[in-house]
């Protein structure tokens, strides 16, 4: 610190030893008398304390920067004037102190500050600081954007009128009009701030924009919940709603457009988008406020009616009539067949009311019946048929279906004459499922092939260890329709004969009628490939559909198996016995024998022998039995 005191005249009359030594004398005494211009700096100050001293205001805090020799230092300096007893000037005091380190300290604070405000306004989120009375004490650049406001009209102003009143402290969501009276999301987050005596200094407010993570989510939800084409709910949440419906009484119907595939393939994606679209109007429009409509699949809609005021059945009526009016589709006029499943229950249970309207459904459909009350005996039909075809392909790969054999026996000698290889499929859990029930099942899984190998393989097997006794004897084997159509049937069937060294000729192969009607190349080829190779085809249950006499001669039929009704029918119906005789009297001329089905009497078995028939078979004889039963009561072995 450097201390001087000079007269009006600018003679120092007093320094202390650091401003001698800045003047470059060894002792103060050496300044005392001198002005300053006998000193380094000149008159430098010569003005400026004739200015204190004429005005008489003190010069306080003035901060200068020097250039030394080595290098440059700030000072500041205080300067007053000092009056004798009439007031008048007669000296100047001073005081000066060098303030680099202090100087360093405030540039310091100040480039912390610019950091921090810089850092402040760079964060996108709106921040505020207010007093208790609501005064900005601070606020971020986010936060005068999203007011729409400059910092002067904010800083020390209460804006409670732009804001939300009594926003409570802590954790808060918010829905607020920014400057361009957009809605924004805000999640808001409010905290005191303590001063240094742990006091309160104010509230923080921390705002963050949420809009894009609520829109975002809204359309996940949007997208989750509702169909994107038709705005109905999808069928997740059709179901997850209606469990807090209570256990009200409910309807449900499921509605199904027909042939919708072809008018998807006739008039294209777009054209039918937009049918769907209109169909979901239109059922939107019919549906009352208090039910529950939903897309099921493609083509296919669900409605759930709490507490339904009209008898369903009749109220369906009329929907299905609604729907089936034409529909206009741009220059399209489009008319489609909808099909109703419905289901009674209680409201919260639409899960298992769904499926009952899809067992409804289905019959309805295979009977042609527009609308179909649900039937619990129908539904139980169809999940024993569910769990059917769920388990058929196994029961398929590890053998589970097993060959039984009938006999056939000669009509005149009494004698055995061959056997029939029938399937059976003994479920573990479900008992004996009987052959009409898998057979049309395997065949509509595509699984008749594989069933039919498996049975051939067990046939041709189980002959052979017979024929070590009877050479003889004949095996009746029953193809499947579709099996025809698979261009290597006779490459397959010869197959399996030489591999388990067996005749053709003592091989039968039953067909339908059915197939000899169809005019497939491939099932022509087949039936001429097998009778070539020297198989023997009979046509089972003949007399059934309507084959034409035609193909008996130029496919060298061997065998023509007479329908168990008409056996059924030889004693009281006169013409069934006139029919009887005629088919064998045609079969003979032909030279085709005649087997008859089902006979189950003595006088069945008499009148048929009489009549010429050449071999019988039914329960007169023998139930279907399996392979080492078969054996033993025809003396063929185990």
């Amino acid at each position: 610190m450097t201390i001087f005191c000079r007269d009006p005249a600018g003679r120092y009359l007093l320094v202390n030893r650091q401003f001698a030594r800045h003047a470059g004398a060894a002792h103060p005494n050496e300044i005392v008398g001198k002005t300053d211009g006998e000193l380094p700096w000149g008159d430098l100050f010569r003005e400026e304390d004739d200015q204190i001293l004429a005005s008489g205001h003190p010069l306080l805090h003035q901060q200068q920067l020097c250039h030394g020799e080595e290098s440059d230092y700030w000072i500041e300096t205080h300067k007053v004037p000092l009056y004798d007893e009439l007031g008048d000037p007669f000296a100047l005091f001073g005081v000066v102190n060098e303030i680099g380190q202090h100087k360093a300290l405030e540039q310091t604070f100040k480039q912390q500050q610019l950091l921090q405000r810089r850092l402040l306004d760079a964060i996108p989120d709106p921040i505020r600081l207010e007093d208790h009375d609501g005064r900005v004490l601070d606020c971020n650049q986010a936060f005068l954007d999203f007011m729409g406001l400059q910092a002067s009209e904010v800083l020390g102003h209460n804006i409670g009128q732009h804001l939300p009143p009594q926003m409570p402290m802590g954790r808060g969501e918010y829905c607020l009009l920014d400057a361009r009276g957009q809605g924004r999301h805000l999640e808001i987050i409010r905290v005191e701030v303590p001063d240094d005596n742990g006091l309160s200094l104010g509230v923080l407010t921390l705002s963050r924009d949420i809009t894009g993570l609520r829109t975002t989510q809204a359309q996940l939800q949007q997208e989750q919940h509702y169909d994107s084409l038709t705005g109905l709910l999808k069928l997740s949440h059709f179901l997850q709603t209606s469990r807090h419906l209570g256990g009200r009484p409910a309807g449900l119907l499921l509605i199904d457009l027909q042939h919708f595939r072809e008018i998807n393939d006739r008039f294209g994606i777009r054209i039918a988008d937009r049918l769907l679209s209109q169909v979901a109007q239109r059922l939107q429009r019919l549906t009352p406020a208090n039910a529950l409509l939903c897309r099921v699949a493609a083509d296919d809609f669900a409605l759930l009616l709490p507490e339904p005021g009209k008898p369903l059945l009749e109220w369906s009526q009329r929907l299905q009539e609604e729907l089936m009016a034409p529909y206009q589709v741009e220059e399209h006029r489009i008319q489609v067949t909808a099909f109703l499943g419905i289901a009674q229950g209680r409201a919260n249970d639409a899960e298992r009311l769904l499926g009952h309207a899809e067992a409804a459904l289905a019959e309805g459909k295979r009977l042609q019946q527009h609308s179909t009350l649900f039937d619990p005996l129908l539904y139980q039909q169809l999940q024993r048929r569910k769990r059917l075809s769920a388990d058929l392909p196994q029961a398929i790969r590890s053998a589970e279906l097993v060959a039984v054999y009938q006999p056939i026996i000669c009509a005149r000698q009494d004698k055995l004459h061959g056997a029939e290889l029938l399937c059976r499929w003994p479920h573990p859990q479900l008992g004996m499922i009987s052959p009409d029930e898998f057979i049309p099942l395997a065949e509509e899984l595509g699984l008749i092939g594989r069933l039919g190998d498996l049975m051939l393989e067990q046939g041709c097997a189980q002959l052979a260890r017979w024929q070590a006794v009877w050479p003889s004897l004949m095996l009746s084997v029953n193809l499947s329709p579709l099996q025809f159509r698979d261009p290597g049937l006779c490459d397959h069937v010869q197959a399996c004969a030489r591999r388990h060294g067996i005749a053709p000729a003592t091989l039968e192969l039953e067909i339908t009628e059915g197939v000899l009607m169809e005019n497939a190349d491939e099932i022509e080829q087949n039936l001429s490939s097998l009778i070539r190779a020297g198989f023997q085809l009979a046509i089972d249950d003949f007399g059934t559909g309507y084959c034409s006499l035609a193909y008996l001669p130029r496919l060298e039929v061997a065998t023509l198996k007479l329908d168990r009704s008409f056996t059924r029918d030889l004693v009281s119906n006169g013409a069934t016995t006139a029919i009887v005789r005629s088919v064998i009297g045609l079969g003979h001329e032909l030279g085709i024998q005649i087997t008859a089905e089902g006979v189950e009497t003595q006088e069945q078995h008499r009148w048929l022998s009489e009549a010429g028939c050449d071999r019988l078979q039914g329960y007169l004889f023998s139930r279907p039995l399996p392979p080492d039963e078969f054996g033993r009561s025809y003396g063929l072995g185990d």
